[in-house]
């Protein structure tokens, strides 16, 4: 069965609520469970390391044949200044339960067939575990149901607890049948949604298969036109919509950070996924096009990279956690450890992301050779694995300051050897969850 876009009865969406920041206390851990924790916390870690470093392993013994892309692409060492003309640049985050241990593993860094599992989704009905491993769809594994069903059959039996779904992707697409107003606006023939399958159906999927679903939202990064007049959109200083080139060269709109109608539909992604049961929302693409000097002149000095453009940025970020909160869910914001290292995230200001919970993203594909801490230079591509990723989190730790952060390791960038000692450094930095893609 194909999955095919459906159109829905065009109603023009306006903000309707105001959104406030609440800022809850830091609930008090008692000792006795602080000292339990602490006690478990290398077997955990040995654990989940050991299972997940066998895939890697077994990965790199395989040919290089059908090797398939990595997820996190957006994430190469590029300026969050823009992605204008096709580019992409990145962003990210969220919060969950301390004592849950969470690893997401990319479709990249496993070879699951059919053959490994002879049970049908409908005979399975496993509880849901709290932890574990994650595995990293694809979009096209959203757009055949029968496909899907023998898919996260074969995910259970290869150990895994938890699948994350990539429900809007780089450039606005949705790879299921959302039904915020909005999307209902967009233009003939532009339609973003590519999928009937609704949010709660694939949810129910994940669960009846007895694994955890995990949603994963671009945030920005989207080029949708909704509506004939561009809802979301930036405008330039006498309302005219604003492009990222010529419309002669296919230019594009984006949503912008400073529209009340982006926002209140970015909030609106969050609560209709929390609603449809995912516990887990993965947000990144927190970004700004690139501007041209011209660009500049006719949207004002707002988004210029000079000025406090970032505050659009974070005060979006609490807005889509308070969202997720109030609906029982855990926002991630994701970010990369080297956009920290380098300091060129707009995103991390951890002032202004109180109550929030950052998922740093760290790779070997893309990671700095130096870094400065305490005005002091340190050379890190000299580092062993183990030395290395215990300065980045610990260097990172210190910058966030009280926001909370959760370490994501980018497995396919790491041997088997180098992934097992990164693992190692953060349960020794006390981490009791990770994301590994």
């Amino acid at each position: 069965m194909r999955y095919k876009s459906s159109r829905r009865n065009k109603k023009i969406f306006r903000p309707k609520r105001r959104y406030k920041i609440k800022r809850k206390s830091d609930s008090v851990i008692k000792i006795v469970v602080g000292v339990f924790i602490v006690g478990i916390l290398v077997l955990v870690g040995y654990s989940i390391a050991d299972p997940v470093s066998s895939f890697i392993e077994e990965r790199a013994n395989q040919s290089d044949e059908g090797a398939a892309s990595e997820e996190d692409s957006y994430n190469a060492d590029t300026n969050t200044e823009g992605a204008g003309e096709g580019e992409q640049t990145e962003a990210q985050s969220a919060e969950s339960a301390a004592s849950e241990t969470t690893v997401s593993v990319s479709e990249t860094e496993t070879d699951l067939s059919a053959a490994e599992s002879e049970t049908s989704v409908g005979a399975m009905n496993y509880d849901v575990d709290e932890g574990g491993a994650a595995y990293s769809l694809n979009e096209e594994d959203l757009l055949d149901e029968a496909a899907l069903k023998e898919k996260l059959a074969n995910i259970r039996s290869a150990g895994y607890s938890a699948v994350i779904f990539p429900m809007k992707t780089e450039g606005g697409t949705f790879y299921y049948n959302t039904q915020i107003p909005l999307v209902a606006e967009c233009v003939e023939g532009d339609d973003p949604v590519v999928s009937d399958i609704t949010a709660e159906q694939l949810s129910e999927l994940a669960r009846s298969a007895g694994l955890r679903p995990v949603a994963s939202v671009s945030v920005l990064y989207d080029n949708n036109r909704y509506g004939d007049f561009r809802w979301g959109a930036y405008r330039t200083t006498d309302g005219t919509v604003w492009l990222d080139t010529s419309p002669e060269k296919g230019g594009k709109p984006w949503l912008s950070p400073f529209d009340d109608t982006a926002k209140e539909f970015c909030c609106d992604i969050v609560t209709e996924l929390a609603q449809a049961g995912f516990s887990e929302i993965i947000c990144y693409d927190f970004i700004f096009p690139e501007f041209r000097t011209s660009d500049i002149e006719k949207l004002g000095d707002e988004v210029s990279v000079y000025g406090d453009r970032y505050q659009a940025l974070t005060q979006l970020a609490c807005l889509m956690t308070e969202a997720g909160k109030e609906e029982g869910a855990q926002v991630l914001l994701k970010i990369t450890a080297n956009s920290v290292i380098k300091s060129y995230s707009e995103l991390f200001v951890p002032d202004e992301l109180q109550g929030c919970t950052i998922l740093v993203d760290y790779s070997e594909d893309n990671m700095s050779r130096t870094m400065v801490s305490d005005s002091s230079e340190i050379i890190l591509d000299e580092m062993s694995t183990y030395d290395r990723v215990t300065a980045v989190y610990e260097y990172i730790s210190d910058k966030a300051g009280d926001v909370d952060t959760v370490p994501m390791l980018d497995g396919a960038s790491m041997s088997a050897d180098e992934f097992t000692e990164a693992v190692r450094a953060l349960t020794a930095l006390g981490y009791d969850r990770y994301y590994v893609y």
